[in-house]
């Protein structure tokens, strides 16, 4: 059975792919950073409170505070900002042909073959089916981009190749 699917990587595949990474892979690391995070706002707010009861306003802590909220509420878009600048501008259109023996990924400039040991987790969103290599690499499907073959199929066949689970991520 063979599958091929065409994805264009923009922003929004860019912060799916990096909350996808974040909650299999980085889990256990992006829990202990979220915690920290969070009680570090905690500690900001508190002091800031403290100040402006002490008739000093805080603008610093306060803007200080505002950031590492905004850091913690957007962290999937910032970092598939920052992985999207690494993508080559001529490899964005992917076209992707999945067989038996392994999958090929196209693009424009390049042509790579990939087996599916070296997959670690197969994840699935709305719009996307996400293939996580490492931490810091992965590739993207879109869902809609699908030309031969079904998304249930595929969903079985990756998992079955895989030896994976193909949890869905909200």
């Amino acid at each position: 059975m063979e599958f091929t699917a065409e994805t264009t990587v923009d922003l929004r595949a860019m912060a799916a792919l990096s909350r996808a990474s974040r909650r299999t892979l980085g889990r256990r690391r992006s829990v202990a950073i979220h915690i920290f995070c969070w009680v570090v706002l905690v500690l900001d707010l508190l002091l800031s409170l403290l100040f402006w009861l002490g008739g000093d306003v805080p603008w610093l802590n306060l803007l200080l505070g505002l950031m590492l909220l905004g850091a913690l509420l957007f962290e999937d878009r910032i970092n598939g900002a920052l992985g999207l600048r690494l993508v080559l501008p001529d490899t964005r259109q992917i076209t992707a042909r999945f067989t038996e023996d392994g999958y090929r990924h196209t693009t424009p400039v390049s042509e790579s073959t990939w087996h599916y040991e070296q997959i670690q987790a197969v994840c699935e969103t709305e719009d996307y089916f996400l293939l996580l290599l490492s931490r810091r690499h992965g590739q993207i499907y879109s869902k809609a981009g699908f030309t031969q073959g079904t998304l249930e199929a595929f969903r079985t066949f990756i998992a079955e190749k895989t030896g994976l689970p193909v949890p869905y991520i909200q």
